[in-house]
């Protein structure tokens, strides 16, 4: 059953250390704990949108506006999750069968049109503006990545030929499409950056460095992303000058464990592309890479799944309930009790839409519209 908290907050610890200009750390701590309550202390009783189709094998995704959703339907009883990375294994895409990525409004149970002509589809990811997607197909022994211009129709196929491609990400506008690639499901991947338009796609990891999770990228000067190394995963930086570690040694790098990574996380840059969201399988939470800083802070034990609601605040779901919490300072205010999996947050109309259990085979989708006071900001 789905209930609405009330706006008891969780303090974190506050440093008393004194800045050079006299004014105390903890105070300034405070200062943006208050804020964040002002924001968000508050909601309105969550409305129920609507069911939607889950194969259990990625959630549904929904668009920047909150109004649409990618969500993936098939004829098979299981899905293994190294389809993600394109194995071509008869266990992981099997050679009968179809995986198909399909578009909806978020209300209702409809559901909607597909999207993927080809028979073993699946990863769809948005742009930022929503005008525009990419996925992957599975094409034993190899894959591609696509890219669909949803106003024109326009298909264009990229990805490093004959290889494996996955995991692909927009690349902060509707064109550029990041992904990673390998001659085989173990690795060593690259990551590359391609746009419609472009002949072949620009490598931006250093061959055999096993790089994955493209978080954004430099144009082709560079991309941040994850390193596989000694059984665990680096967040980095590669360029033309090599890898620079910016947070070093977290969670597993064994497939396919490293596929929780975002697993329950659908767009994992911040709103100002300075901070990337994160599961970390060794400390079981989610955590966020602060990346100018080279700070990664963990927050509640038992997170699973996370979205944004501001550059500075992020939606938290563990198995008790949802959380806004602030990432700086930590500050946490809970919001319903339960599980539950928040998936996008609309800053123009302050909601927050999540999924929550229907049946085995169907989310349940929620909204609630937080009420900032007078004097947020």
């Amino acid at each position: 059953m789905l209930t609405l908290l009330a706006a008891t907050v969780v303090w974190a610890g506050l440093a008393g250390c004194r800045s050079p200009g006299g004014a105390s750390a903890g105070d300034a701590a405070r200062a943006i704990n208050e804020r964040h309550v002002r924001l968000f202390g508050d909601a309105e009783l969550p409305r129920k949108l609507g069911t939607v189709e889950n194969v259990g094998l990625q959630i549904p995704t929904l668009s920047p506006d909150g109004d649409k959703l990618l969500y993936l339907r098939t004829d098979q009883d299981y899905l293994a999750p190294m389809t993600l990375l394109g194995s071509p294994a008869p266990e992981h895409t099997p050679s009968e069968g179809t995986l198909s990525i399909w578009l909806r409004p978020v209300e209702g149970a409809a559901t909607g049109r597909r999207l993927s002509p080809q028979r073993w589809a699946h990863s769809p990811v948005w742009s930022d503006s929503g005008r525009a997607i990419a996925y992957v197909v599975n094409e034993p022994p190899t894959s591609f990545i696509v890219h669909l211009d949803l106003d024109s129709g326009q298909e264009s196929t990229l990805g490093v030929p004959g290889a494996i491609n996955c995991l692909p990400r927009l690349d902060g506008n509707d064109q550029a499409v990041l992904f990673c690639a390998s001659e085989t499901v173990e690795g060593p991947f690259r990551v590359y950056r391609q746009a419609v338009g472009d002949a072949e796609p620009t490598p931006l990891t250093p061959a055999g460095s096993d790089c994955l999770f493209p978080a954004l990228s430099d144009g082709v000067a560079g991309v941040l992303c994850a390193q596989v190394e000694a059984g665990h995963l680096n967040w980095v930086k590669c360029g033309p000058r090599g890898i620079r570690e910016v947070a070093p040694q977290w969670s597993r790098s064994a497939r396919p464990d490293l596929l929780q990574t975002w697993a329950g996380i659908a767009s994992p840059l911040s709103p100002g592309r300075d901070a990337v969201l994160f599961y970390d399988l060794v400390h079981d939470r989610v955590c966020v890479l602060h990346v100018a800083e080279r700070i990664v802070r963990r927050h509640r034990r038992g997170s699973i799944a996370a979205c944004w609601v501001g550059n500075e605040a992020v939606a938290l779901a563990t198995s008790d309930g949802v959380f806004v919490v602030n990432t700086t300072t930590g500050v946490s205010v809970p919001v319903f009790n339960g599980q539950w999996i928040p998936s996008r947050f609309v800053p123009t109309t302050n909601r927050l839409v999540l999924l929550g259990y229907e049946t085995p085979r169907r989310f349940a989708v929620w909204e609630v519209v937080f009420r900032p006071r007078a004097d947020a900001g």
